[in-house]
This record gives C-alpha cells, sequence and structure tokens, in this order.
C-alpha cells in the first residue's frame, strides 16, 4: 500500500510539472511577457590598440615618388622585382605591385562590406598578369610582455571571369601570407580566396625593444588580378 501511495503522489507530482511546462510554452507562444534569462558571457578584452593608423585612415605617401604605389602613413612597404625562385618561368617573375589607398567612394556599394573592416578606407594592393611579394610593416617600441598581432586581409585572387562573376584561383598555392612580429612570425599560411581573412599570432617580449610588425604577402603566378585588399590591423598586450 506504501508502495501504491508513493507511486501516485509521484504520478501527480509529474502531471502537475507537466502541466505548468504546457502553460509557460503555451503563453510564451501567445506572446506574453516570459523572459528566459541566459547567463551572461564576458570574452576579454584585448586593450587598446597598440598600432597607429591601424585602419589606414590617416593618409599617404608616393613610396619614392611613385604615383602608383600610396603607401598609409607610418608604414613601411617593401616589395621584390627579381627572379622568383618558387617558378622560374620568365612569365612569373616578381615584379613591382602597385598600391591604393581607397575610399569607400572609389568602391562600388556592394564591395564596401567586402573590402572594408572599419572606417572609410582599405589598402589595396594587386597587379594584374603579374606574380608579387611584398611586406607592409612599421616598427613599435614596447615594453616587455606578451602581445596578440592581428591582421585582417581579402584575397582578391582572379583567374578569370564569367558572366561577370570573378573565378577565383583554383591552387590553394596561388596566394599566401606570413605575419611578422618577432619571435611570433610565422611560416606562410593559405588565406581562402574571396573571403575576408583574420590572422593573429601571439609573441613575447623581454626588454623594451623596437620590433617589426606586419604581414608579408605573396602571388608567385602572374594570374589575371593578383590582388590583396587589407584593413583593421591590430597590436594588443592583453
Amino acid at each position: 500500500m506504501v508502495k501504491i501511495k508513493r507511486f501516485l503522489g509521484l504520478s501527480l507530482a509529474l502531471f502537475v510539472l507537466a502541466s505548468l511546462i504546457r502553460q509557460q510554452s503555451h503563453s510564451a507562444q501567445a506572446g506574453s511577457s516570459n523572459t528566459i534569462y541566459l547567463p551572461l558571457v564576458t570574452v576579454p578584452s584585448l586593450g587598446p590598440n597598440l598600432l597607429s593608423n591601424p585602419s589606414f585612415e590617416q593618409g599617404w605617401y608616393q613610396l619614392g615618388g611613385a604615383p602608383e604605389l600610396q603607401i598609409p602613413e607610418g608604414w613601411q612597404f617593401t616589395y621584390k622585382n627579381e627572379e622568383n625562385q618558387l617558378d622560374p618561368d620568365p612569365w612569373n617573375k616578381w615584379v613591382p605591385p602597385e598600391a591604393r589607398v581607397l575610399p569607400s567612394a572609389f568602391l562600388p556599394p556592394e564591395e564596401h562590406d567586402l573590402f572594408i573592416w572599419d572606417g572609410d578606407q582599405t589598402v589595396k594592393v594587386f597587379k594584374g598578369s603579374g606574380a608579387i611579394w611584398f611586406e607592409l610593416t612599421r616598427a613599435v617600441t614596447l615594453q616587455p610582455g606578451t602581445y596578440v598581432l592581428i591582421i585582417n586581409v581579402f584575397p582578391d585572387l582572379v583567374v578569370g571571369y564569367d558572366n561577370g562573376q570573378k573565378i577565383w584561383a583554383p591552387d590553394p598555392l596561388s596566394g599566401e601570407v606570413k605575419l611578422i612580429a618577432g619571435n611570433g612570425t610565422t611560416g606562410w599560411v593559405l588565406p581562402v580566396f574571396g573571403q575576408k581573412n583574420r590572422f593573429q599570432t601571439t609573441f613575447t617580449v623581454s626588454k623594451t625593444q623596437t620590433v617589426t610588425v606586419g604581414a608579408a604577402m605573396r602571388g608567385r603566378w602572374a594570374i589575371q588580378n593578383n590582388g590583396w585588399f587589407m584593413d583593421d590591423w591590430g597590436l594588443y598586450k592583453p
């Protein structure tokens, strides 16, 4: 008899609980003010960006007076102009790229979200039918500690067009990225073509010193468009 009473009591409790759940579900569907509270998740801040002109909004200069090389203020730009050891075909010789600091007004509206991460400008380094290798860096004086370098890039690597649509380079080695950051300098990594990519690396500084930070990019073959868009780079000390 005791077991039967316990069973009936448990059954009644389960029935009441199920009724309450159905009632709350019905009320929520009817647009009541019931609210479900989820736990607050806090994402640790990386702190302030230690780079000057990180989104390339603060003017530019012509490297060596060349109008085709617009470099963001405070940044250094180098490139290769020599035989390509990755592919000795003369057609794939490293050639000087072109560089532009582009405001949104110089981009089609549908491309703003593709090529601009922050602010109103982006940097484009490119060459049509030419293999390119370049570095965009700057020197920063850092105190001892651990740092994180973050690089945003859109590889606009095109081998042709089909009814106006870009055909992205099919070989993943068509474009490579290397982060430059003291002892956190990476090897060459493979981005995804035709979309925004974010890369980061962590490095340490044992004493106050000047460190060169930035990134290198290369397109080893002379495809129809060897293009790279860059914006919103960051250096942080978490």
